[in-house]
């Protein structure tokens, strides 16, 4: 129900606990299908077999017609179920996400920990933040903003642009937000990738509330 559609591999990885046997999640599919519960539905723009609760399907339809935006910006945790197959994040939103807690500093690419950003219904980036308890500070280490976005093209999951001012701006409310969750009263920017967004960040989160 909160995929909205699937496919059979998106399932399978969806649902990991408990644990089933490759044959009984299928008896089960099978037999939910075979009920109605379940029912195959077309995708625009894929040709493989997706599947969808039959009561959500005229609220797919309803969707279809007259979509309603996703507003706003927040940080996801990497556990998010949005996040738990990455195969689907990719696919979906052309966006490769991977922990790199366990990778050795070295071979790190965007981080020891980070947050992917949600801006709009839009994954446009990540955020490798540490906190300074000590000092009470929220240290953004480093932003990587993909590169669709950076570069102002259209997103490759709508094929839409996003405002990037607007989406800037959220961002730093975005931070703002998880400074007051972790105990901050400062939050200090280091690195933004491509370095040429950090400018507008940083004015953004120097900026006196209003």
């Amino acid at each position: 129900h909160a995929m909205g559609a699937a496919t059979e591999s998106d399932l399978a990885h969806y649902l990991t606990f408990p644990r089933f046997a490759p044959g009984t999640r299928r008896a089960a599919l099978r037999a939910l299908l075979e009920h109605g519960e379940v029912v195959e539905i077309d995708v625009d723009g894929s040709s493989g077999r997706w599947l969808a609760l039959a009561r959500d399907v005229p609220k797919l339809v309803r969707a279809r017609r007259a979509a309603a935006p996703s507003r706003g910006t927040t940080l996801l945790a990497p556990f998010d179920s949005l996040l738990w197959y990455r195969e689907r994040v990719a696919r979906l939103f052309g966006f490769d996400y991977r922990i790199e807690v366990y990778t050795p500093g070295a071979r790190r690419v965007h981080g020891y920990y980070t947050l992917p950003i949600l801006h709009d219904g839009e994954l446009i980036g990540r955020v490798d933040g540490k906190t300074h308890r000590g000092e009470q500070r929220l240290e953004i280490r480093h932003v990587h903003f993909e590169r669709w976005f950076a570069n102002a093209q259209p997103s490759p999951a709508t094929g839409q642009r996003v405002d990037r001012e607007a989406a800037l701006d959220g961002v730093a409310d975005a931070f703002a937000s998880l400074a007051t969750f972790v105990g901050a009263d400062e939050v200090t920017l280091a690195r933004v990738t491509p370095g040429r967004l950090r400018p507008p960040l940083q004015r953004l989160l120097t900026a006196p509330a209003t």
